[in-house]
């Protein structure tokens, strides 16, 4: 995390992001570009409805370190990401001969506490972004805490239809600025939401303490009913492993706390401050989770697993990123790079994993629910799993029926959303009589 929150002076030169922020942000624009491709890929979709709220705005810009040069913020990354998107969309329908453009009737709701973030904020998108036009219209700059706005923009967003897609992105500082509770209220009253959420992990463990201030933080995190601080202190002194056994903790209070099926945590490291984070995604839905994992391989990053417990994490480490630094390749040999490395070593695990699972199910497992049952333990994407289960077909270790209970064939080149998966069942010979063995 920054050494300390970012501060806007009107007549001051913006301050100078750090370059951690700099992932953070591709992967901010990455993703909203490929959501808004995979839900209008049918060519007829003529409008598409999105609300898309940045819950800490900052004010607007910042001061690139690389270069010196003006790097816009979230708000005007997350519009043209957004509109790029829509174009993306619109270039492969005249490609294809579709008549149908894409019109994008987004909403956009950015929030600053701070007044003079705010104020910087406001002038930066009016007067060198141009946004001033579309201010009350599309663009809702607002100032308030979000904690304190989120109910009057879930209103507003529910009044469009509950269902109207939306996407929330929570860049808070350090981890006690998003209540759960508040989390969970968004999934509860906007089924189609998801978040995107900046958590201070290495913050909350380096400053362990049963010291009063760090227990309000918690507090207000609303952690403190999940985290034995007493406990885990004991465990800080005794266990090396310590600082996982909180973030296992942390792992599995994110998911449950918020009330969402699907996730993806992806761990960024601070190289000025030495610290790490998560970026955690949060959605009710395995697409969303499968379009963020394969935004992850397409970046290609590094992922971490922590011991054997199947807590899957992805990393970014801005020393890493040839990006921003250049490397040489010898980075590309470790296994924890989204490279080819770790694609071979992903899809070896998968055929040696894969059957174990399918063995559970002797009736069948339906294609469509696979990922949906291992989504939230492998870095692995749905096109992963669908082709190795191929590759299991053609290795007679698996049977692939259609919808009929036929067997479908070897030679098949994707598997459909209706096939059900099983163990191929095998037949010895023994003294005249077949025996099934499974």
């Amino acid at each position: 995390m920054p050494r300390k929150e970012y501060d806007w002076q009107i007549g001051d030169d913006p301050p100078r992001i750090d370059l951690h922020s700099l992932a953070k942000h591709r992967v901010y624009e990455e993703y909203l570009i490929h959501y808004i491709r995979v839900l209008n890929a049918n060519p007829t979709i003529p409008i598409f409805r999105l609300t898309i709220v940045d819950g800490f705005a900052g004010g607007g810009v910042y001061t690139d370190p690389r270069d010196n040069s003006l790097y816009p913020g979230s708000p005007s990354r997350l519009v043209k990401a957004a509109e790029a998107g829509v174009a993306a969309v619109n270039i492969k329908r005249e490609q294809e001969g579709i008549r149908t453009p894409l019109t994008l009737q987004p909403e956009y709701f950015f929030i600053e506490k701070k007044k003079r973030n705010y104020e910087y904020l406001k002038r930066y998108l009016s007067e060198e972004e141009g946004f001033d036009p579309r201010f009350d219209n599309d663009i809702f700059p607002l100032r308030g805490a979000f904690t304190k706005r989120l109910d009057e923009i879930i209103r507003h967003i529910a009044k469009r239809g509950k269902n109207r897609r939306c996407l929330f992105f929570l860049d808070q500082y350090g981890y006690e600025h998003v209540p759960f509770s508040h989390i969970y209220t968004i999934f509860s009253r906007l089924p189609n939401a998801e978040v995107i959420l900046t958590f201070g992990t290495d913050s909350l463990i380096d400053y362990l303490s049963d010291d009063p201030r760090y227990l309000k933080a918690l507090q207000c995190a609303e952690l403190d009913q999940v985290l034995d601080i007493p406990r885990l202190l004991k465990e800080k002194e005794d266990n090396k492993d310590w600082r996982l056994v909180v973030q296992l903790l942390l792992h599995r209070a994110i998911q449950s706390l918020s009330g969402t099926r699907y996730y993806t945590p992806f761990f960024i490291r601070s190289n000025e401050s030495h610290r790490s984070f998560w970026l955690v995604h949060l959605s009710n839905h395995p697409k969303a989770r499968d379009v963020m994992t394969e935004l992850h391989w397409r970046l290609k990053n590094h992922f971490v697993h922590y011991g054997g417990s199947g807590l899957w994490m992805f990393g970014y480490d801005p020393m890493k990123d040839q990006q921003l630094v250049p490397q040489p390749d010898i980075f590309g040999g470790l296994e924890h790079f989204f490279d080819e490395t770790a694609n071979t070593k992903t899809r070896k695990s998968l055929r040696e994993q894969l059957p174990e699972l399918v063995y559970r199910y002797p009736d069948g497992i339906p294609s469509q629910g696979l990922y949906a049952l291992v989504a939230n333990t492998t870095p692995a994407t749905s096109k992963h799993i669908k082709e190795t289960a191929i590759f299991l077909l053609q290795a007679n270790e698996l049977e692939i029926l259609g919808p009929n209970g036929k067997p479908r064939s070897k030679r098949i080149k994707e598997i459909r959303k209706d096939d059900l998966l099983r163990l191929r069942q095998k037949t010895l010979s023994l003294g005249g009589y077949n025996l099934l063995d499974i």
